[in-house]
């Protein structure tokens, strides 16, 4: 614990102060989990409880020094300067933004959010939007006095009401803000704030205190240095699907220890960084590598392990220890990638014997297998502690569930098959699933069920009844008709069975063959029958080369015993 007192002050800020110390730069909100969410509702509400006097909350602010930035708050882009005595928005952001926005003309004018105006007939705040036929005058000409006898210039009609607008105008530049001003640079304190603050309601998550604490303070470029802004931009690079923003600030941990569970909130501390692979690098720096490696983990899971969006992804492990393997290793050999395929299905299909849960434990054990400067010996440790020599189960298909691992197993079988879209005929695409999955933590809605579940009555969670499309079963069942069937793992027979409303055999049929496909598939992805050494680079061949790539034989011996049975 610090030596040093906090200090903490309570100020009385009016709206127009908070304006002007936004429009300064000196106001800085962090680009985290809690940007700015509010919709108009939740901007009117504020502003009605101002006009009834009801309280509308706190705000509480760490004073400390900021860079030069491109800051954004709500509509307000701002070129802020470099200040020693920055307020950093730990608490109220939503209701900083709010009031700052929906004052000023150009922000309120570019985001409809914050369009709010006063009526003078009702004498309440209401949006813009319903304001139709009633005398309303718009929030920043009511906030500026000037403004607003330039209105009444040129809204003749409302002149009877002069004495309204003097009035509601006098009470929005008197109303005040109530904030806490924590002067301490000490952040083992402000975690204990934010626990303090979070324990009566509903608490921050890792991510977000995370990102308060840590993001946004190294802004040289344009681009956000947030949880957020990763998840984000891998969205929309990848058509992978929006990565849980727990995870980004899990992997950002997972990359430099594979400790996830530590207390965060020194991490970029020179004792704490001297401990990790990447000594040197900064927090912007940790954030960028994280984002980097995720978008390989991203590519190398679509592209090598056959998994088309995040709602396929069996563990979170895997995101995890690939970020880390990633993090470590930008450039792997083609076949070290071979081989971290067949860990990934391995460990994804042997999961219930291996006894991997997803746990943090799990993520903790399997993080550490992988160390710097031991590419083909981080994955050697990965598949061993899968039992490599040992086929995996194949999952079973009585008891489908798209939220579990062994159903997650079938989709991605499902999907190797290329599926056909029946309404065009043609493959579906990363980015069809993409768009029918968007703001999904489930594949549920692309795991078609093709008979109605109340027909099949025990049959009712056979995967056999699943099939991937992003169409509805009407128009799956009325374009079988001259499609690729067997990308869909269907025949002639089963499409007879299908039209004859005959369920039981066609499950039956259906069964057996994916049965069948599921252990060709698996036996392939895991590699059963190869080897599974390193590269041919690890090993010397010739002991006249260069002593520095010699390796003792009995590691090629060694290697070359764990030839799967």
């Amino acid at each position: 614990m610090s030596e040093q007192t906090t200090r903490s002050r309570n100020e009385h800020l009016k709206i127009q102060e908070l304006v002007a110390n936004v429009r300064a730069g000196k106001i800085r909100v962090p680009e985290f989990q809690r940007a700015f969410r509010w919709d108009a509702e939740d901007v009117l509400a504020l502003f009605d409880s101002i006009l009834q006097g009801y309280p509308f909350g706190s705000l509480l602010l760490w004073k400390r020094s900021a860079p030069h930035a491109q800051v954004r708050i709500g509509a307000l882009r701002v070129d802020a300067p470099a200040t020693p005595d920055a307020l950093w928005v730990v608490d109220g952001q939503q209701r900083i933004t709010s009031l700052v926005n929906a004052v000023d003309p150009e922000a309120s004018a570019a985001d409809e959010r914050f369009q709010i105006v006063y009526s003078l007939d009702q004498h309440r705040f209401i949006s813009a939007h319903n304001q139709k036929a009633a005398l309303g005058i718009p929030l920043p000409a009511l906030f500026d006095l000037s403004r607003a006898f330039a209105w009444l210039q040129e809204n003749p009609d409302a002149a009877e009401h002069a004495a309204e607008i003097q009035r509601v105008t006098a009470l929005l530049r008197d109303v005040e803000v109530s904030a806490s001003v924590i002067e301490q640079a000490d952040e083992h304190v402000l975690r204990e704030v934010f626990d303090r603050i979070n324990s009566a309601g509903k608490r921050l998550r890792g991510s977000e205190i995370f990102d308060a604490i840590h993001s946004a303070t190294d802004s040289e470029s344009e681009k956000p240095v947030s949880i957020a802004a990763i998840a984000d931009r891998l969205d929309q690079a990848t058509d992978f699907g929006r990565l849980d923003e727990e995870i980004v600030y899990q992997a950002i941990l997972v990359r430099r220890h594979p400790d996830i569970t530590r207390d965060a909130h020194n991490e970029f501390s020179s004792d704490r960084s001297a401990n990790t692979p990447f000594p040197a690098e900064s927090q912007a720096d940790a954030y960028e590598g994280t984002e980097l490696a995720l978008e390989s983990v991203i590519r190398f899971l679509k592209d090598r392990a056959g998994i088309p969006h995040v709602t396929f992804v069996p563990f979170r492990f895997h995101l995890l220890v690939l970020t880390r393997f990633f993090s470590l290793y930008s450039a792997p050999s083609s076949r070290n990638l071979e081989l971290l395929g067949r860990w990934f299905w391995r460990s994804t299909a042997a999961a219930p014997v291996l006894g991997y849960t997803g746990s943090t434990g799990n993520i903790r054990t399997l993080a550490a297998l992988v160390e710097p400067g031991d590419e083909s010996g981080s994955v050697q440790r990965l598949l061993d502690a899968t039992h490599p020599t040992v086929p995996v189960p194949t999952p079973r298909l009585d008891r489908f569930r798209t939220n579990h691992s062994s159903g997650k197993v079938v989709l991605a079988a499902l999907w190797a098959r290329g599926p056909a879209n029946p309404v065009t005929g043609q493959p579906l695409s990363h980015s069809d699933l993409a768009a029918y999955l968007l703001g999904e933590t489930s594949a549920a809605p692309v795991a078609l069920e093709i008979f109605p579940r109340r027909l099949l009555g025990e049959h009712a969670s056979s995967a056999a009844n699943r099939a991937i499309a992003v169409i509805d079963r009407d128009d799956f069942a009325g374009n079988l008709r001259g499609v690729p069937l067997d990308s869909l793992l269907l025949d002639e027979d089963m499409v007879a069975m299908f039209g004859n409303g005959d369920y039981s055999s066609f499950l039956e049929r259906r069964m057996n063959r994916l049965a069948r496909y599921l252990r060709d598939f698996l036996d392939e992805r895991t590699g059963v029958g190869f080897e599974v050494t390193p590269p041919l680079s690890e090993f010397d061949f010739d002991e006249d080369e260069d002593e520095d790539n010699d390796d003792d034989s009995s590691s090629v011996a060694s290697a070359s015993s764990q030839e799967v049975q």
